[in-house]
């Protein structure tokens, strides 16, 4: 019995080992292409068409659909390689998905998810997002260690930024002066000037950080420390963190619940949502998602939070009254982004 439990605790530990070695080895290189059967070559028809929830499921470069009122997976189909985030163009005409392998932007309808057009050669597309004054469109590149600016009108790119480590997401502020991009693997912020493209400064926040927001004020930049349990508040003119905001292990990625005073906060390793306020920076209630919840999206009368779980190919509905879940979706492998075109308020 002795030796059986000792073989198993090794076995545990070695499959541990590898799969971190298999996410250190896939930063650095491509994935390779898989076999996508045909009924997942081609976006859904327009006979299909209604208002749906759009997923990326990253882990199988596919799309799924799934229907807003009877909460199940309607479709699904083959999108490009490793699709991890997703945005409305500014004008709301199109859903832009961004494939970070496949090196390449695919345009959807925002009501259908039916493919519109692509635009080829954006390299490395991780994250991406456009200045308030619409002149610029970035991406970051995480595994390239770069992030790239396009102009916003015709996506020719302008500035190629190499910013070392892993930068991951990006935020703005107002005036469309300055870029603020996380970088997951050297525990920093950068500031990127946009009228020159030019890097401004960087600066040392929260273990691995990855979703970054200013406050609607303009005031902070909120930075989810992954690698810990708290969200950093930055005050980015000052270059200094004034508070750390204790949510739970492994905060990630924020989304406003569009009432302009609060945000959720996904916690990635404690498998839960916390509801933080940006008027005195505190967290006031926070309930149970399980799989590593991620992106959010919230329904336009806020009563609903929908959240991808990573880990356990799940979109969980919350009722956000109660902060009880009333729905747990299945769809695709690793489901990354989120999003429906009847949403709240980004603010």
């Amino acid at each position: 019995m002795r030796n059986r439990l000792l073989f198993a605790g090794l076995l545990v530990l070695g499959l541990a080992g590898c799969s971190e070695k298999r996410e250190a080895a896939e930063r650095r290189e491509p994935a390779r292409a898989k076999l996508i059967p045909a009924s997942l070559e081609t976006s859904p028809p327009a006979s299909d068409r209604k208002d749906v929830a759009i997923v990326l499921d990253s882990g199988e470069d596919a799309v799924s659909l799934v229907d807003l009122k009877e909460y199940k997976e309607l479709s699904k189909f083959h999108i490009g390689k490793e699709p991890h985030h997703l945005m409305a163009t500014p004008d709301d005409k199109y859903l832009i998905v961004a494939n970070a392998v496949s090196n390449n932007l695919v345009f959807l309808d925002p009501h259908t998810g039916e493919i519109k057009k692509r635009i080829e050669d954006i390299s490395d597309p991780y994250q991406m997002g456009f200045s308030p004054d619409r002149k610029w469109f970035v991406t970051v590149s995480l595994r390239l260690h770069r992030v790239d600016i396009y102009n916003g009108q015709d996506y020719k790119l302008v500035k190629r930024l190499k910013v070392a480590k892993a930068p991951s997401h990006l935020a703005f502020d107002a005036n469309s002066t300055t870029v603020f991009v996380t970088l997951q693997d050297s525990d920093e912020i950068a500031a990127i000037g946009l009228a020159d493209q030019a890097l401004l400064w960087r600066m040392p926040v929260g273990k691995t950080p990855a979703g970054i927001r200013m406050t609607n004020d303009g005031k902070y930049l909120l930075v989810g420390a992954m690698g810990r349990n708290f969200v950093d508040v930055i005050d980015w003119r000052e270059r200094k963190s004034v508070k750390h905001v204790v949510t739970a292990d492994g905060t990630h990625q924020f989304q406003p619940r569009g009432d302009g005073k609060h945000v959720f906060v996904s916690n990635r390793v404690a498998g839960s949502v916390c509801e933080l306020d940006e008027t005195n920076l505190t967290v006031g209630r926070c309930f149970a998602v399980p799989g590593g919840p991620d992106c959010m999206e919230v329904s336009k009368d806020g009563s609903e939070l929908w959240v991808t779980s990573r880990w356990i190919k799940r979109v969980h509905v919350v009722d956000v009254a109660s902060g009880k879940i009333k729905h747990a979706i299945p769809v695709g492998r690793s489901p990354h982004g989120v999003y429906f075109f009847g949403h709240a308020a980004r603010s």
